[in-house]
């Protein structure tokens, strides 16, 4: 144990001495003037930071520093400050606020309290003044003033300042703020590519890496554009090909066809010509005809009068005749009259003869019908003496009217007490219903959060699903994610809760059982290959957590809860919430809180809590006057737990379901007795019914038959009554027919005289019938002797008619086939043919026989060839001269698209060459330092599948830390988080050496680092950043291991903050290093 403490002293004795040799040597160079700022911009690039100035600018009132040009190391508690001095460099060099994963408004950065914020950079220029670049921060309205060397710009101007440096903030291999780490192992190898091109690459590397991706789209159009002209060139030179054969045969066809059509152009004029000559031949043989007629007509001329005068007396003769047929006529109609008359009266006597014979058959009817209604009426009144008396019915259906009476009494209670029954039951299943509709409502929210959950998560989605269909297999209870458990009471409040717990939190699976959690946590991650987070309940019981003060203590502040009471979830997910994230201790406030919130960080002594816009944390410094710092931050909007279930209307609204089924069950239990006592009571009162009926029947039949022999006795005295008298009828008969025989005796007279007179109205008639049949036989002898004489003339008569006709039917034609003659020649109107028609004409031949025969030649001839359509011909001939068109194009393109493949090629070499020696030193830099990690890795140059896609070339990160792996890629979900920081900045250091930028910002990357890495990357780091002809590296960090290994050229920045803390602008490094090595040296 001695021994023990001997070396433990002796090791801080060596530690001490060390020091003290350290501390000698910067004074002694503090002494000589190297840290003066004139003297540390020597050595530095352009760009790099010879000076920074902050006031009022987050946590800092007045803050400024100049960095060594090497290694610059700051170090400090956490909330001291060294972030935001990150933060400086980003926004006073132009930065988005998006590069440091904080606050997106500039206006917040200002510190707390005050309205405006200076931040000044000074960046070395070797070649004259070095840049000074001013920006002034106002609060209210996130505005921002830029100055560069005093002289006021806009921040375009400054953003080109910046990039002359060389400064790239937004490149993660130069600058990586604390909140962006975890996003370098997520850039893509193309992104990975791009940022070592700007960082580390010569100038023209990036740009050639950017032509090469464009001139490659360019090319992909160029082949996609020749291609398709080509395609399209070859598939119309197809159809050419195709057509060419056709085209030849419509030629062919067309010859002949126009042979035809010159041989239908002449023949219309040689068939005029042969009607021209017909025509004359007809007009001299009519005028021949015309002479012979004129003189056979003067030989017919006297019996032409002779049959003139016969033709007189017949007509005579027919009017005569016309009239005695007239008067005939009219004695016929008369003695037509005189007959219908006869018959009529012969028709009248015969109906009194019928009438008196129907009124005989209806009387003897009478009497029959009269003798059945009596044999009727007795039998009625024999069925009226076996009824008895209606007396005694009467009280039997008395009686029955009120039992019925007094049962539809009952049961009308009955259907009154199953109506209300009815209605409360009806209004029950409404009620249930509309509870039902409301619970499903409110697991539809759960659904429609893990939908929610599924969008952003897919993995913890899929693992909740194979969670509900495995519960089985595990002894305790795993929760689903606590996304999905938590359960708002109001769900305006979501965003506090989300904002408070982390995301893996909300994400996690919460285990009861230890083995539990290790066994689904290997059926996920190594079975399912799902990216999840699972937790370990505390053991402690949810009661056990109290928060320290009472919330009405804090009422005075506007407090009116913790985070713990805004919501409801399983135990074992809110023991872990408090025991972990301390819901129980942060409290909620109003309106009222926010408005006097300097008095609440002053007084409440809380250091932790939620206004209704914003969520504050207070940090009060362990040194000096324990002054007090406060960090404010918007409270952004919900995004899963938004859509929550109030647990107290969950609960109440299964209550109300379970009341209502409990009754509605209690009135079908009711509604069915009342139902069987008034079945009971309806069967009753149908048997009292019937009996009932049987009586009314029994008295109504009674009734009926009383009804029926008073009415048939009334039926019998009234037919009796009604009786005929035949005798008076048959005399009354006898007179009606002697009446009608004498009118018949009349018209028989009179029918007599007028056929007398028609009789010899006939005689007359004959005769002057016989008078004209001589006069015909006359005309007829006449007619004869004239057709006789004038036979001669009636033939020359027609044949000069004929003729004439003949002659005009030519002329017509002639006149016809000359127009269209003229139509087919297009001749004008003199009707000559014009001296080339005539030579064409005369080398065919000139009948219509020989015309015909060559027609009908040439047809067959062209018939031969297959009819080809116009419209192919002219497509065809629109189609070579496109082809023609397009060839010429497609050899342009060939030609420019060769040139561009050489400018490709071209510019390929002078860019991939010195690209893959950039990433084999890189590669060899980052293996040599992996090795001395006891590690391997290796960079490459990743080509994709297609060598000539040049965007999909990235650089690819490979590296193992253990010996039984592989190499593996890097990934942002396959190494830790220890394992990405470690190759994140050994590939940073790897690219220290060949750095074109000035300077080099890591913040905070060694907090996922064990002991054993951290001290050995610290190592690299001090080697690498504190070389010759290095840019400048800035390494934030909240603490250092002990006994690390420190190098001449870097600077080790102590950050500190409180209220004692002596003003940069009285701190005098030099008096401090002479004291100290006078110190020292004494």
């Amino acid at each position: 144990m001695a021994a023990r403490k001997k070396k433990v002293r002796l090791d801080d004795d060596e530690r001490n001495r060390k020091k003290k040799a350290v501390a000698r040597e910067i004074a002694a160079q503090v002494m000589q003037g190297e840290t003066s700022g004139n003297m540390r911009s020597t050595g530095l690039v352009k760009g790099s930071i010879v000076r920074l100035k902050m006031e009022n600018f987050m946590i800092y009132d007045s803050c400024e520093f100049r960095p060594g040009q090497h290694l610059n190391v700051l170090i400090g508690p956490n909330g001291t400050g060294k972030s935001t001095i990150v933060c400086a460099i980003c926004l006073g060099l132009a930065g988005k606020t998006s590069l440091l994963g904080r606050s997106k408004e500039v206006g917040e950065f200002v510190k707390y309290g005050h309205n405006h914020a200076k931040l000044e950079v000074e960046l070395c220029n070797p070649g004259g003044r070095n840049t000074v670049i001013r920006r002034e921060i106002t609060r209210q309205g996130n505005t921002s003033t830029w100055f560069v060397n005093g002289n006021r710009k806009t921040l375009r101007e400054v953003e080109e300042t910046v990039a002359n440096h060389s400064v790239q903030l937004s490149n993660l291999c130069q600058f990586l703020p604390q909140d962006k780490v975890v996003e370098f192992a997520k850039m893509s190898k193309q992104e990975l590519l791009e940022s070592t091109e700007k960082s580390v690459g010569q100038p023209e590397l990036y740009e050639y890496h950017q032509k090469l991706k464009n001139s490659r789209n360019k090319e992909k159009q160029l082949i996609s554009s020749h291609k398709e002209e080509k395609e399209r060139l070859e598939k119309l030179q197809q159809k050419n090909s195709r057509l060419e054969a056709d085209v030849q045969r419509f030629n062919e066809r067309q010859r002949h066809l126009e042979i035809i059509a010159m041989l239908e152009k002449k023949r219309p004029w040689v068939e005029y010509d042969l009607c021209r000559r017909k025509y004359i031949e007809l007009k001299d043989k009519r005028d021949k005809l015309h002479k012979e007629f004129k003189e056979a007509q003067k030989v017919n001329a006297p019996l032409q009068k002779q049959l003139n005068d016969i033709n007189v007396k017949i007509k005579t003769l027919d009017v005569q005749l016309k009239g005695k047929s007239d008067e005939i006529r009219q004695l016929a109609n008369t003695a037509s009259k005189k007959h219908d008359g006869i018959e009529k009266l012969v028709d009248d006597a015969i109906q009194v003869q019928e009438e008196l014979k129907e009124k005989q058959e209806e009387e003897e009817k009478r009497k029959k019908k009269i003798n059945d209604w009596k044999k009727q009426l007795e039998a009625w009144q024999r069925e009226l003496e076996e009824m008895g008396e209606e007396d005694s019915v009467q009280p039997e259906v008395d009686h029955i009217n009120q039992q019925c009476r007094e049962i539809n009494d009952k049961v009308r209670k009955i259907d009154a007490g199953m109506e209300i029954i009815s209605r409360d039951r009806s209004d029950y299943k409404t009620e249930i219903k509309r509870h039902k509709d409301m619970l499903k409502k409110l697991n539809d929210l759960k659904d429609q959060r893990l939908k929610a959950l599924k969008q952003r998560h897919k993995d913890t989605a899929n693992a909740v699903e194979w969670l509900r269909a495995n519960k089985h297999q595990f002894k305790g209870v795993i929760h689903e994610p606590m996304a999905l458990v938590i359960d708002m009471h109001n769900r305006e409040h979501a965003k506090f809760i989300e904002m408070h717990i982390p995301g893996n939190d909300l994400r996690a699976f919460v285990c009861e059982d230890a083995e539990d959690m290790e066994k689904f946590l290997h059926e996920m991650r190594d079975n399912q290959h799902l990216r999840i987070n699972a937790v370990k309940s505390p053991q402690q019981h949810i009661s056990t957590f109290h928060p320290r003060r009472s919330i009405e203590n804090l009422r005075q502040w506007g407090f009116t809860c913790y985070l713990k009471d805004l919501f409801e979830s399983p135990d074992a997910v809110m023991s872990y919430l408090c025991k972990f994230q301390r819901i129980h201790e942060v409290p909620l406030g109003t309106q009222y809180t926010n408005e006097n919130i300097d008095q609440v960080i002053a007084e409440s002594g809380l250091r932790h809590f939620y206004t209704p816009q914003h969520n504050y944390v207070i940090r009060q410094s362990r040194y000096g006057n324990k002054s007090i710092s406060s960090r404010c931050t918007a409270v952004g909007d919900a995004q899963l737990l938004y859509n929550s279930i109030d647990p107290n209307n969950k609960r109440e609204l299964e209550e109300q379901l379970q009341e209502a089924e409990r009754q509605l069950h209690q009135g079908e239990v009711r509604y069915n007795e009342l139902k069987k006592e008034r079945q009971m009571y309806a069967e009753e009162d149908n048997k009292l019914r019937e009996r009932k009926k049987q009586l009314q029947k029994t008295r109504d039949r009674r009734r009926a038959v009383i009804h029926n022999i008073r009415a048939k006795q009334d039926s019998i005295s009234r037919n009796e009554a009604e009786g005929l008298n035949l005798e008076n009828e048959e005399r009354k008969a006898q007179k009606q027919i002697v009446k009608i025989n004498e009118k018949k005796l009349k018209l028989v007279i009179d029918l007599q005289e007028v056929i007398k007179k028609c009789l010899e109205a006939n005689k007359d008639k004959v005769r002057i019938a016989l008078h004209q049949a001589l006069a015909y036989s006359e005309r007829s002898q006449y007619e004869a002797q004239i057709r006789e004489g004038s036979q001669q003339l009636q033939n020359l008569k027609l044949e000069f008619e004929r003729a004439t006709e003949q002659k005009d039917i030519a002329k017509q034609e002639g006149n016809r086939l000359i127009n269209i003659a003229k139509q087919k020649t297009g001749t004008d109107g003199s009707g000559q043919l014009p001296n080339e028609l005539k030579e064409a004409f005369s080398q065919y031949p000139g009948t219509l026989e020989e015309i015909d025969d060559m027609i009908h030649h040439e047809r067959a001839r062209a018939d031969c060839f297959f009819e080809t359509e116009p419209s192919v011909v002219k497509e065809y001939d629109q189609r070579k001269l496109e082809i023609a068109k397009l060839t010429v194009e497609v050899e342009n393109k060939k030609r420019l698209l060769e040139e561009h493949q050489h400018e490709i090629a071209d510019l390929k070499n002078k860019w991939l060459d010195p690209l893959q020696e950039l990433i084999a030193v890189i590669s060899d830099r980052f293996s040599h330092f992996f090795k001395y990690m006891g590690c391997a890795g290796e960079v490459d140059l990743y080509k994709g599948d297609n060598e000539e896609d040049y965007d999909k070339y990235g650089i690819r990160i490979r590296v193992k830390f253990r010996k039984t792996e592989n190499l593996r890629e890097l990934t942002s979900s396959y190494q830790s988080g220890g394992e990405r920081s470690v190759s994140t900045i050994l590939y940073m250091m790897a690219l220290q050496e060949l750095n074109r930028c000035p300077f080099r910002v890591v913040d905070e990357i060694n907090q996922g680092m064990d002991h054993n890495n951290e001290r050995k990357v610290f190592e690299l780091v001090v080697k690498t950043a504190c070389r010759n002809c290095t840019s400048q590296y800035f390494l934030i960090t909240p603490k250092l291991l002990p006994n690390l290994s420190y190098g001449p050229k870097m600077s080790v920045l102590c950050v500190y903050n409180g209220h004692w803390m002596m003003q940069h602008s009285s701190w005098n490094i030099k008096e401090f290093c002479r004291k100290r090595a006078l110190l020292d040296t004494s």
